[in-house]
């Protein structure tokens, strides 16, 4: 090896260590910054996942000739769903002078149970389009989704009456 190939060679094996720590240090700024990013993105996610919270909290309401009952939504995709065709204005029929039902214009996804008992103001879904109000409490076989309840449904029964009714459904925004 002459002399110009080992000064080569020196230099080489000098400057080796010098860029092995630089790219240590590229890695370890990269290495951050992919922390940093995944840091920003978690952050990002929970906040969206709160704001989706803050939405997922639906005030709906149902109007029956003139008085206004709240309903307050089960946190269900059912339930949302429902909220998401709102307003929504239902001629609703009577079957056996405890419910009021009718066909929605679009299916609901479902997650039936049998519910054993039926409560005065349950809101509820049978199969995956008929809406179901109920306005006295009995035992049921029956599979429901359940949807909401009224909140105060003492006057429900009086407001309804025994025939068919116009319900409006609507929600507020937040």
């Amino acid at each position: 090896m002459n002399v110009n190939n080992r000064m080569i060679l020196m230099m080489a094996v000098g400057i080796l260590p010098a860029l092995s720590a630089c790219a240590d240090d590229q890695n370890a700024t990269s290495n951050s910054s992919i922390v940093h990013e995944s840091l920003t993105q978690k952050t990002s996610l929970n906040n969206a996942k709160q704001t989706i919270s803050e939405k997922e909290q639906v005030n709906m309401w149902i109007t029956i000739n003139g008085n206004r009952f709240e309903v307050m939504a089960e946190d269900n995709a059912t339930a949302h769903a429902f909220a998401a065709q709102l307003p929504l204005t239902l001629n609703m029929e009577d079957l056996h002078s405890n419910e009021k039902h009718a066909q929605l214009p679009n299916p609901l996804p479902t997650n039936a149970s049998r519910a054993n008992t039926i409560h005065n103001g349950d809101i509820m879904l049978y199969g995956s389009s008929t809406l179901v109000v109920f306005y006295k409490s009995f035992p049921s076989s029956y599979s429901y989704t359940r949807i909401g309840r009224v909140s105060q449904p003492d006057k429900l029964a009086d407001v309804l009456g025994q025939g068919n009714v116009q319900i409006e459904f609507s929600r507020d925004e937040r």
